[in-house]
């Protein structure tokens, strides 16, 4: 299932914020939406049996806005963490927890005070503090599964040689990128933008220095202004016969020029067994 398949790649490229791990927190959030709404629903119907169903989701809906945005930042977060000491994670829960909780208390003293009578700190005295104990919970559950779900080795590398790092130079410091977290490269200018996981780092060099520093790792010319790892392209696509473009691991799209069109499509046949 494609679907499936989608996932797996979203876990092994280390939960980068795209589609489809977006829609998965997206889900989440709609399923603690309709679970809070349902329990405050069923308590309120108690009390005044006029309250509908759609009156009690939509005020649940509007408090949980910001978990649309926390909880793919959380979970990275907490994958991020998997293989930390308990102090550091420690330390960077509590820190994006206070930043995380303060940005909840902003945002519900702002958008509950519109249209009433009361400031945004009379709004947040009369809610109390109680009504934000669920914020903390999602907070931690968020952050301990992603901890859990750790992004895992991508089978298709592992075992693979260690064939160094590359010495980026950039606002006054050097990157140590190692070689085998290099997806690809792209020219621009008098620089080299290297494609990593999540994101790009630029690097001043030429392709053809690049290109001769990177060649024992297996990195191939697809085109005059593209280099790439042939273990890193996860789609390939073609007209007729003919690659046109390659797709790596992180989405990035690159075209295929005639000249190395022969090379691309003989490593890519390397990669396939049986």
């Amino acid at each position: 299932m494609a679907f499936v398949d989608d996932i797996r790649d979203v876990r092994l490229a280390g939960f980068p914020l795209r589609l489809p791990f977006l829609a998965l927190t997206t889900l989440g959030w709609l399923g603690c939406l309709l679970v809070f709404a349902t329990a405050a629903w069923i308590d309120a119907v108690r009390a005044n049996p006029q309250v509908t169903y759609s009156m009690i989701v939509l005020a649940w809906g509007r408090g949980l806005i910001p978990w649309l945005v926390l909880f793919p930042l959380v979970f990275k977060l907490g994958a991020r963490h998997a293989n930390s000491g308990l102090k550091e994670t420690l330390l960077s829960a509590v820190t994006a927890g206070t930043i995380a909780m303060i940005a909840v208390l902003a945002y519900a003293a702002i958008t509950f005070s519109i249209g009433t009578d009361r400031s945004p700190l009379e709004t947040i005295a009369a809610f109390g503090m109680r009504a934000f104990l669920w914020d903390i919970v999602l907070f931690v559950l968020t952050f301990l599964l992603g901890r859990q779900m750790r992004p895992v080795f991508d089978p298709r590398t592992f075992g693979t040689p260690d064939y160094g790092s590359l010495a980026v130079k950039s606002s006054g410091r050097v990157e140590y990128i190692p070689v085998r977290d290099i997806l690809g490269a792209t020219a621009q200018g008098n620089y080299i933008a290297l494609h990593l996981a999540e994101r790009d780092v630029l690097h001043r060099t030429t392709m053809a220095q690049l290109e001769s520093a990177l060649s024992e790792a297996g990195f191939v010319r697809i085109h005059r202004s593209h280099l790439v790892n042939p273990s890193r392209i996860s789609v390939a696509r073609s007209r007729g016969e003919s690659f046109r473009i390659v797709e790596l691991t992180n989405g990035t799209q690159l075209p295929v020029s005639d000249r190395y069109r022969a090379e691309v499509r003989d490593q890519l046949d390397q990669r396939v067994r049986g």
